[in-house]
Formats: C-alpha cells, sequence, structure tokens
C-alpha cells in the first residue's frame, strides 16, 4: 500500500511542475496583447489633446447629445426589458402556464435573430407601408427615433433578462419559502412582495446591468432606427467619426468616445459586481429538489395567460420575422406581399458576389474565434486550477473583454494594431478573440468541475500513460461541452455586427455588415433577402448547439 506522506508529496510535486510558471506567462502574455495594449493604447489616444481637449470634446452639443441619448435609451430599455421578463420569468416557472415549453422557445426566438434584423423587421412589419399598415391601416408612430430604438432593444434585451430571472427562481428562490408562506395563509400578491422579489432581487440587479450595457453597446438599431431620423447615440457617432478618420480631429473624438464606454461600463458593471460577489451564497432549492407549484388560479387563468404572452411574442418577435420573408419574396417594393407578387429573384440577386464575400469572411472569421478562444479558455481554466498569486486575477481580466463594450474594443484593437492590420480579416479576427475568450473559459470551467477524477486515476492505477489516461477518459467526457464551447463561440461570431462595422475594409466586410449596408443603400427587397439568408444560416448553427446541450445537460 502506497504511503499517505508520499501520496501528498507527489500531488504537491504535481501542483509545483515546472510547466506551470510557463502556462501562467503564456496567458498573462495573451491577456496583455489582447486586451491590456488596446485599452491602453485608447486611454493614450483619448488623452492626448489633454484633460482641456476631452473637456472640449464632451461640451461639444453633437457629442454630449449622443451620450445622452445613449445613457437615456439604455436605461429606459433595462428598466423595459428586466421588467418584461421578470413578469414573464414568474409566469413561466411559477404560473403553470398551458404550453410553458412552447412559450419558453417564443422568449428565446430573439437570441437567434441579430438586433439589427429585428429592428428591419420592425420596420417593414409596423413602420409607414408596412404589413400592418396595409392590412389594418395600423403603424408604430415614431418607430424611426428614440421610441423605436427603445422598443426594438427592450424585445432583443428581453430574452438576457429572462434567462436571469428564470435561473434564479431556479436556484436561488427556494420554493419551501414560498410554500411556507402559502400556508400561512398569505394571498399570492404578498407571497411574490414578501418572498419571491426580495430573493430575486441580486437576480434583478444583475439584468438590469446586463440590459443596460447590451442596450447601450447596441449600434444595428439606432443606426437603421435613428440615423433617418437624426437620433445619434455613442455607437453611431462612433460609426461617422470611424468613416471620417483622415481628420486626425474626428478620430480623436473616436477616441474619447470609446473611453467614454469604457468609463461607463466600468461604473455601471463593477460597483454591482463588487456588491454581488460580496454577499453570501443563497441555498439553492428545496429538500426535495422540486420546484414550487404554480399559484392557484383556475385553469381558465392559466390559459388567458399562455395566450395574452404568446400574442406578445407574436407580436414583438415572429411577425416582424415574417415581415421580413415577405418583404423578400415581393418582386418591388410598394407592392402588396400577396402570393401574386412572390418571386424568389430577390434571393437570386442577394446570393451574389456581396453574399459570397460576406459569408466567406464571416464564416473564416466565426471558424477562427471558436478554434482560437476554446483552446484560450482551457489554458485559463488549467492555470486557474493550480494555486499561486495572480491566477484569479488572469481569470478575472478574461472577462473583461467580454464586459467591454464592443464598439469601445474594437477602437481599442484599431488604435494599437491598426497600423499593420488595418482593413485586414486578421483585426477583426483579434477584436473577436478578445471580446469572446470569456465564453470559451466558462464552458470549459463549467465541464471540469463535473469531470469525475476517479475516472482518469482508474485508467493511471491500471497503466494508462498520462496521455492515454486523458485521452480515454477526459476527451470523451469533454467532447460534448467542447462542441458546444465551439458552436456558442462560432454563433456569437456569425452574426456579430458591432465590431465588425467599425473595422470592415473594402475587401473584408462580414454578412452582417452586408445586411446593414444593403438596408442603407435603401434596397429592402434584397436586404431583407440577405436578412432572411443571414438568420437561416444562424438557425443551422443553432440547431447542432441545442442537440449537442441537451445530451450533455
Amino acid at each position: 500500500m502506497a504511503d499517505p506522506a508520499q501520496g501528498e508529496a507527489l500531488a504537491s510535486a504535481a501542483r509545483r511542475r515546472p510547466g506551470d510558471g510557463s502556462l501562467v506567462v503564456l496567458a498573462l502574455v495573451l491577456l496583455v496583447v489582447l486586451i491590456g495594449v488596446p485599452l491602453v493604447r485608447l486611454l493614450g489616444v483619448a488623452i492626448g489633446g489633454g484633460v482641456a481637449g476631452v473637456l472640449a470634446t464632451l461640451a461639444d452639443p453633437h457629442v454630449g447629445g449622443a451620450i445622452v441619448n445613449s445613457l437615456w435609451t439604455a436605461a429606459l430599455v433595462a428598466v423595459l426589458a428586466v421588467s418584461a421578463g421578470t413578469a414573464t420569468a414568474l409566469a413561466t416557472e411559477r404560473g403553470g402556464l398551458a404550453g410553458a415549453g412552447w412559450l419558453r422557445a417564443g422568449i428565446l426566438l430573439p437570441l437567434l435573430c441579430p438586433p439589427f434584423v429585428t429592428a428591419f423587421g420592425w420596420t417593414r412589419a409596423y413602420g409607414p407601408r408596412g404589413l400592418a399598415d396595409r392590412m389594418f391601416g395600423v403603424e408604430v408612430p415614431g418607430l424611426f427615433g428614440p421610441l423605436g430604438i427603445v422598443l426594438v432593444l427592450a424585445v432583443a434585451a428581453l430574452p438576457l433578462a429572462w434567462l436571469i430571472v428564470a435561473g434564479a427562481l431556479a436556484s436561488r428562490v427556494e420554493p419551501d419559502a414560498e410554500r411556507a408562506a402559502r400556508a400561512s395563509g398569505a394571498g399570492p400578491w404578498m407571497v411574490l412582495g414578501t418572498v419571491t422579489l426580495p430573493l430575486l432581487r441580486p437576480a434583478i440587479l444583475s439584468a438590469l446591468v446586463v440590459t443596460f450595457v447590451f442596450a447601450v453597446n447596441a449600434f444595428g438599431v439606432p443606426a437603421i432606427l435613428g440615423t433617418p431620423a437624426g437620433f445619434t447615440t455613442i455607437t453611431t457617432r462612433l460609426y461617422q467619426d470611424l468613416a471620417r478618420s483622415s481628420d486626425p480631429g474626428l478620430f480623436a473624438e473616436a477616441g474619447i468616445l470609446a473611453a467614454t464606454l469604457v468609463v461607463l461600463a466600468v461604473a455601471v458593471v463593477g460597483p454591482v459586481d463588487a456588491w454581488l460577489t460580496g454577499r453570501p451564497a443563497a441555498r439553492t432549492g428545496d429538500s426535495a429538489g422540486g420546484r414550487a407549484g404554480p399559484a392557484r388560479q383556475g385553469v381558465w387563468l392559466r390559459r388567458v395567460g399562455a395566450f395574452g404572452l404568446g400574442s406578445v411574442i407574436l407580436l414583438a418577435a415572429v411577425v416582424p420575422l415574417v415581415a421580413v420573408l415577405l418583404t423578400a419574396l415581393t418582386r418591388a417594393v410598394g407592392l402588396a406581399p400577396v402570393p401574386a407578387n412572390w418571386t424568389f429573384a430577390n434571393f437570386g440577386e442577394a446570393l451574389g458576389a456581396r453574399f459570397a464575400d460576406g459569408l466567406v469572411h464571416s464564416v473564416v472569421l466565426a471558424v477562427g474565434a471558436a478554434t482560437i478562444v476554446v483552446p484560450l479558455g482551457a489554458l485559463l481554466v488549467v492555470v486557474g486550477r493550480h494555486r499561486g498569486r495572480g491566477r484569479g486575477l488572469l481569470r478575472t481580466a478574461s472577462t473583461v473583454g467580454f464586459a467591454l463594450p464592443g464598439s469601445a474594443l474594437a477602437i481599442a484593437v484599431l488604435v494599437a494594431y491598426g497600423g499593420w492590420l488595418r482593413d485586414s480579416l486578421a483585426i477583426i479576427l483579434i477584436a473577436y478573440v478578445a471580446k469572446l475568450w470569456a465564453l470559451g473559459q466558462r464552458q470549459v470551467a463549467g465541464s471540469l468541475d463535473r469531470l469525475p477524477l476517479d475516472a482518469v486515476r482508474a485508467a493511471r492505477s491500471s497503466g494508462a500513460g498520462p496521455v492515454a489516461a486523458i485521452r480515454t477518459t477526459v476527451v470523451p467526457l469533454l467532447r460534448p461541452s467542447l462542441i458546444a464551447a465551439w458552436l456558442i463561440v462560432f454563433l456569437f461570431a456569425l452574426h456579430e455586427l458591432t465590431m465588425s462595422a467599425l473595422l470592415y475594409g473594402p475587401r473584408t466586410a462580414t454578412l452582417s455588415v452586408v445586411v446593414l449596408n444593403a438596408q442603407q443603400l435603401g434596397d429592402p427587397t434584397v436586404s431583407a433577402a440577405l436578412a432572411v439568408l443571414l438568420v437561416g444560416l444562424i438557425g443551422v448553427v443553432a440547431v447542432p448547439l441545442v442537440l449537442v446541450t441537451r445530451r450533455w445537460a
């Protein structure tokens, strides 16, 4: 029998193996190159003209107005999305609604549709001469402007809020507490106000932060709905400045605006993250591991609730997509979208050089980002599993890129590496990797936490070498999760627009940029066909992701 002291010595030696130091250095160098250097260079550009120059730029009515517009619209989007997301999560997870599985799928539908496509769909569904206007004489007043921006971004952000709150309902809100309150005679509203919502407070705060950062970083929706009305935000102002970047003053202004986005993100995310981190972990679930039962309302009321929620999903998410599809099928603008006027010619025109080049660029970038991010995520996980100073800091630093607004990160990468890589796919790839690194790290970390180490020990004790033990035990167990991580990063990169729109060159436009440019050039039928193709491509990627995730779960 092996000596326990000897075993502990061997374990300690393994934890101190020489390769650990080189892995830490490699991770540190990559983080500095991808995130540290761009941020430092960005701040250097922002303050290059001194504090007086920064204050003068921010005092410009156009710049200051764009910042104010971003702040109030993002705040309103966060409030609307989180309020609706919380109510929806309570309805689907606690309300006992009929067809809850279908309702959950409908709530998540906007995640498969890029926000700028959703905005385009709303213009075709509820704008002037849109589908609703043609059929019922109804249109959304002020759709082109701040009202439309807030509505569409709230629809796009609602699934994010729902995911956070629904997850908290499943893990944080202890069903026994709700049952005890009900057994004591409390009505549904009293239980909600005194038990459920107080326990949900951290999740609601997290959802507010996530949706605010999502909205303040949005580019496609303000570009489609705000630019025609002369309503600018930080991101659209950045785009305009870079379009005229030959003017040194405008490039400096872009740097200041990007740095402002960084400051806003840190100011909002930092305090909330510190507060949430300092809170004690909540107990999860009940002793039986079940959910709280639905509130005691009649079957008819649950059916009415399901019908109401389904109607909202239909109007907010499904109808705009149908309107885009009908626009793509209609022969020309102005014709009624009826079968007599349908044609596939728009798809034939869309499937031209623009689509082919954009598709190739998007796929190459998405494959490259996913293939790089997953091993980098594994690198951070391996580094973080061994004790040592700075290991936790490295893991935290990887999340900075994901938390930073894409517009700011794109400008930072452009400032740092634009001199060598401007107008190339490589500079877009660097931005993608810096932004999405945390996704790979979190997915791999979650998988390793569930990995049964006894299988590895059994293989080693049976005579297998380290490589053989990993190949026969670890890899098969991690394969579904690694595939899921790869597909998640691929999906995010495939429909990314904000960074691509700021970094693309004459020959490096991605498919999302091609769709946006076609829409801005006033070609709704072809741009609708391009949008349909993009959403279809995203759906094709999403199907295997769902299958792999379900199998692994």
